[in-house]
């Protein structure tokens, strides 16, 4: 005979703790604005073909300039991979004989909740939000893939965020992260525990 008290503890921490472990502020209004390109926190990798010393990775600061080999403080907030591609192709075309330049922006976003691994992630702004919880390593068989909430500085800014999102189109920001939540908020180990006590 199990002790009744010793089943309401038990019963108690089980369903409690991946609630704790969710808990987060309740839920903003989702935006309506959207800032298109490059954003501050983002960081620009630069490819140039046979010029090693001049690629690299290139952080935005928060007035939106890159500092660059050659070049010096880059303006960049706004532009897409394609249109600042083109800018620095313009640019270092002043020192380099035409030059072949690839440009790919990252958004390093925190990616928490039931992925397989959760953590920080410089994703390429071009994917979606799926392919950004696909780098975490995908969701746990706990997951409720219609919760994706984006979080920034402990504050829910979408409560909704559908996996067909593509970062550059959406709120996400560097520094913001993307939670993905328990379906129902109870876990597997809860519910078989409930299961076979009560039993």
């Amino acid at each position: 005979m199990v002790d009744r008290r010793v089943v309401s503890v038990l019963l108690g921490v089980l369903w409690a703790a991946p609630l704790a472990a969710q808990q987060t502020p309740a839920p903003a209004p989702d935006p309506v604005a959207v800032t298109a390109g490059v954003r501050p926190g983002d960081v620009i990798r630069v490819w140039i073909w046979r010029e090693q010393d001049y690629s690299g990775e290139f952080p935005v600061d928060a007035r939106g300039t890159a500092v660059l080999p050659l070049l010096g403080e880059v303006r960049v907030p706004g532009k897409t991979a394609e249109q600042l591609s083109d800018t620095l192709h313009d640019a270092y075309r002043k020192y380099l004989k035409n030059p072949s330049i690839q440009v790919t922006v990252l958004r390093r976003v925190s990616v928490q909740g039931e992925v397989a691994k959760p953590g920080l992630y410089p994703a390429d702004a071009t994917i979606t939000v799926g392919d950004l919880v696909s780098l975490a390593g995908g969701v746990t068989q706990n997951a409720n893939r219609d919760k994706i909430r984006l979080v920034r500085d402990g504050k829910v800014i979408v409560s909704g965020l559908g996996p067909g999102t593509v970062l550059q189109r959406s709120p996400v920001q560097s520094g913001d992260e993307v939670s993905v939540f328990l379906y129902g908020g109870v876990s597997a180990a809860a519910a078989l525990a409930v299961h076979f006590i009560t039993q």
